[in-house]
């Protein structure tokens, strides 16, 4: 436990003394629990959750081992630990939880994909992942459910401009991703966000935190390959250039807006798959990346506007495992508000059963 305690302080961005002042406790009290040299009562367990922004489960329960390999066991890596991180390992206690319950049951990853070398392999990556999931030749209208297909969760909460877009784990058989949220990501990079953490997952890559998916160094090739293999799943070679060559007639930014709403993908994740299948040249590539859909194009177009993984956004099997534990009395209606982050209030579950107290004595006394 006094290593969770040191794990939530580091995380939150407090000193020893910090955290002592808030607890009404001396500094050196501190020092010997976060040590594992001094038992933490029940009710100084409750205050240090309160202080640090966890559930009281949360320091008693070990970490997940993909979370263990990722972080490592340094103070200093632990100080470095983004919001992202956090909100992660939350959702997967959350899924631990209702499976536990036996209200949840996820598919596992049918099978382990090798790792791309190259770009063809990349690109073959894409296609597999496509064909393991049912996915037919053309748009992914419903990539959340490709991932449930493949055992991945997909999860997004609103984390800000300045977090991470994306982050994912595998936990058993299956995994959990977490998408950025917020308006500032747009929904073709959360969908590309999602695509890529797809590729991460089915490759068996333990733990991943991504920034810009769309902007990766050249160095980073396995980031590349991954970013490669993700807009193959999302712009599948065949169907692309079957629309690209059907909106043409349109002019390029007249194409660049149909095809982007018809695959839902933003222009910068268009652009770099016109260029690497060499449907466009470089300076049409840069001039697709620089095209805006306006409002005027989704009334004259009658476009499709998606909002795939905006805000806060929770898998539906999840959400039906949330209210069967609440049904059947596993969890508290305080707990199943929690789970659900937001999206229900206590009205939208059914009521209780409320015993009468003289009845209740009437049995047991």
């Amino acid at each position: 436990m006094g290593r969770r305690i040191l794990e939530a302080r580091m995380t939150k961005g407090l000193n020893q003394t910090q955290l002592a002042q808030a607890l009404g406790i001396d500094r050196t009290a501190l020092v010997r629990i976060e040590k594992g040299e001094r038992r933490v009562t029940a009710l100084e367990l409750l205050d240090i959750a309160g202080e640090l922004g966890r559930r009281v489960e949360w320091f008693l329960t070990p970490r997940a081992s993909a979370i263990v390999r990722h972080r490592g066991t340094d103070p200093e890596d632990l100080a470095a630990v983004r919001p992202i991180d956090v909100e992660l390992e939350t959702l997967s206690g959350d899924v631990a939880l209702l499976e536990e319950l036996g209200r949840l049951q996820l598919d596992d990853r049918p099978t382990v994909l090798a790792r791309p070398g190259t770009s063809a392999e990349a690109e073959e990556l894409g296609l597999r992942i496509r064909a393991l999931a049912g996915v037919e030749d053309g748009p992914v209208s419903d990539l959340v459910g490709v991932g449930q297909r493949l055992g991945l969760s997909a999860f997004s909460l609103d984390l800000g401009r300045v977090d991470a877009d994306a982050a994912s784990m595998v936990q058993g058989g299956h995994g959990i991703a977490l998408i950025n949220g917020s308006s500032a990501v747009g929904v073709g990079r959360r969908r590309l966000a999602l695509a890529h953490e797809l590729a991460h997952f089915m490759v068996d890559d333990q733990y991943q935190t991504d920034f810009r998916v769309d902007a990766r160094a050249e160095a980073d090739r396995h980031e590349n390959r991954m970013d490669r293999a993700a807009r193959a799943v999302l712009l599948p070679e065949e169907a692309l250039r079957s629309a690209w060559e059907e909106a043409r007639g349109f002019g390029l930014r007249g194409a660049a807006v149909r095809t982007g709403s018809r695959f839902r993908v933003d222009m910068t994740t268009l652009a770099g798959r016109l260029g690497e299948l060499g449907l466009v040249d470089g300076a049409e590539s840069d001039a697709v990346r620089e095209v805006r859909t306006r409002r005027a194009d989704i009334v004259e177009l009658n476009l499709h506007v998606p909002h795939d993984l905006e805000g806060t956004s929770l898998p539906p099997a999840f959400t039906k495992a949330v209210i069967g534990a609440y049904d059947a009395e596993d969890i508290t209606i305080e707990r199943a508000l929690g789970l659900m982050r937001g999206l229900f209030d206590a009205d939208d579950f059914a009521p209780r059963r409320e015993l009468d107290p003289d009845a209740l004595w009437g049995v047991v006394s």
